[in-house]
């Protein structure tokens, strides 16, 4: 359930109520506002317990939540949630973009962040790069690195991913960011397609939009792996930010200049600058 107080309620009565709660072995998650303050009630909720916080001192309503998950919720939480750091800001005013580079060179010859082109190095146009091993180096030239994996090893990591299954519709891709949330106030949803039979992928523009009305957690978009081919990718970031998605994750080729890209869905980093520019124009007029 959520708890709404009074506007301006006074902060030992918003206490009580926490308290209460607390005693009665329910997980309680303060949000605060301006002028009011909504508590996120997690556990197993009786009409008893809704009728005796509704008596409660600066308790304005009492929600019973339907859907099978509350901190995620926009009900919770109507303004949309805004994911910041050295890596820039999921959910802002302009869309988030994200290298995954690919075959950058080490003096060995291995692949490996040692060595940077110049253009890597300045960091624009976009905003982070991006891995999914568990373990990824502290920047990338003047971009910080970001883990998608589900599980990072490092504990620095300031947000968690939570990737959509395939089968999985909007309601339970919440439910899983729901879990998260009880542990990590940065929470990112990643909306990776649905799949076809053959093992090809489909952006799920219905899942944004849903998603997008039923939860204030941003949303990015993985672009290769949908994509699957380089040739399509420019089709799918332009629709995912069109649809409403903060964010995507572009695949660079970031090793010898004209050597064949060693991942499938690999840009140019010509073709990313461009891709990039057209996104943060299509993020400005969707907004508008």
């Amino acid at each position: 359930m959520i708890v709404v107080m009074e506007a301006e309620a006074p902060e030992s009565a918003i206490e009580a109520v926490i308290a209460h709660l607390a005693e009665a072995k329910f997980d309680v998650h303060r949000s605060s506002g301006q002028n009011q303050t909504l508590l996120g009630v997690v556990g197993r909720v009786t009409d008893e317990d809704v009728a005796i916080v509704r008596e409660l001192e600066a308790v304005a309503e009492v929600v019973r939540v339907s859907e099978p998950y509350r901190l995620a919720s926009r009900r919770f939480r109507q303004r949309s949630t805004v994911v910041s750091g050295d890596f820039g800001s999921i959910g802002g005013e302009r869309p988030w973009i994200a290298l995954e580079p690919i075959g950058i060179p080490q003096a060995n010859g291995e692949e490996g962040p040692a060595s940077l082109p110049y253009a890597i190095a300045a960091g624009r146009p976009f905003d982070a790069a991006v891995s999914r091993e568990r373990r990824v180096p502290e920047a990338l030239g003047a971009l910080s690195w970001v883990s998608l994996h589900p599980s990072p090893e490092s504990p620095k990591w300031p947000m968690q991913f939570v990737v959509r299954e395939p089968s999985w519709g909007a309601n339970k891709w919440i439910g899983a960011a729901e879990r998260q949330l009880a542990h990590n106030q940065s929470v990112v949803l990643v909306e990776a397609g649905g799949e076809y039979p053959n093992g090809a992928r489909t952006l799920e523009v219905a899942a944004i939009a849903r998603a997008k009305l039923r939860t204030h957690l941003p949303i990015v978009v993985d672009v290769p792996t949908i994509a699957q081919r380089a040739r399509y990718c420019a089709a799918v970031a332009c629709a995912a930010i069109g649809a409403g998605a903060d964010g995507v994750v572009l695949r660079v080729w970031a090793g010898p200049p004209g050597a064949p890209a060693t991942q499938p869905a690999t840009l140019s980093w010509q073709d990313a600058v461009d891709l990039a520019g057209k996104l943060l124009a299509i993020g400005e007029a969707v907004r508008r």
